[in-house]
């Protein structure tokens, strides 16, 4: 799907039948691909989208290090860059990658091993691609620790990666950390502006507000539990995401991306360990 004269985005597979995305963003002839998706098969498709497209890959960002986004780095040209968060590289290689692997294998596919970025960056950092020297990286931890996005302020548009996804997910990070980036990324959103998520569709700046305001009722929810001395095995029985989002937003969950529903029960455990280590 083309989102501006130079940023396409590239849909994957995701277990249980949603979709991980990928973005290309290029000047000239030379492209910069944000994350590498999952299936071997989808990775070569998305190379072989921007050949078509008589692109150069001289370089890849991983946005964050959950495999979903990393495991098709092995396929990637040794000669681009491989960049990502500084903590993404130790991430990756203490992941264990024997779920998918198994789930390759059932299918008949080849497995994936890790192939860590070499290049790290900090917050603020700019990317120049052909001669395009406007893609600024910056770190949006919440998600996880080491959630970059991409800004590319001339083209309006954020390669958010999963800081910014249909369910806003922190079972692998911190639920404050996640509100300060989706507040961050409000920040440097425009009306018009073009959000690319990890999981989803493109959205725009106001669905942020919608996010913010699940993750606080969580948290309010979760910490009625907390102080009732219930588990956290019960506030995520008990906590439901209709509960949670709007009656529309959550029609529209429940009908486009059953595949990722799961992250809401998970979300109540972080915040219920959140909280109960805010209380300790």
């Amino acid at each position: 799907m083309k989102v501006s004269n130079s940023v396409s985005v590239f849909e994957g597979s995701y277990p249980g039948g949603g979709n991980v995305t990928s973005t290309i963003f290029h000047s000239g002839k030379e492209a910069f691909i944000f994350d590498s998706l999952l299936y071997p098969d989808d990775t070569r498709s998305l190379l072989e989208s921007a050949k078509r497209l008589d692109l150069r890959i001289v370089g890849l960002v991983n946005t964050h290090w959950h495999i979903d986004h990393v495991a098709g780095n092995q396929l990637f040209p040794r000669s681009s860059r491989m960049i990502s968060h500084s903590l993404t590289g130790d991430l990756m290689r203490a992941d264990n990658l024997d779920w998918v692997n198994t789930e390759l294998k059932l299918e008949g596919r080849k497995k994936v091993r890790h192939v860590c970025p070499d290049e790290a960056v900090g917050d603020g950092s700019v990317l120049t691609v052909g001669n395009h020297s406007g893609v600024k990286l910056l770190h949006t931890p919440g998600h996880t620790p080491d959630s970059i996005i991409g800004w590319l302020r001339s083209e309006d548009v954020v390669i958010a990666g999963d800081t910014v996804m249909e369910i806003p997910f922190f079972g692998y990070g911190d639920s404050r950390a996640l509100i300060e980036s989706l507040r961050r990324v409000g920040s440097i959103s425009r009306r018009g502006t073009k959000i690319v998520q990890g999981h989803g569709g493109v959205c725009g700046s106001r669905k942020l507000e919608g996010d913010i305001s699940y993750i606080e009722e969580v948290r309010r929810r979760t910490a009625e539990h907390v102080v009732a001395g219930q588990t956290a095995e019960g506030a995520a029985a008990d906590i439901r995401l209709e509960e949670c989002v709007a009656r529309e937003r959550y029609r529209f969950l429940s009908e486009n991306f059953k595949s990722i529903l799961w992250c809401h029960p998970e979300n109540v455990r972080r915040m219920f360990s959140e909280l109960k280590t805010t209380r300790a």
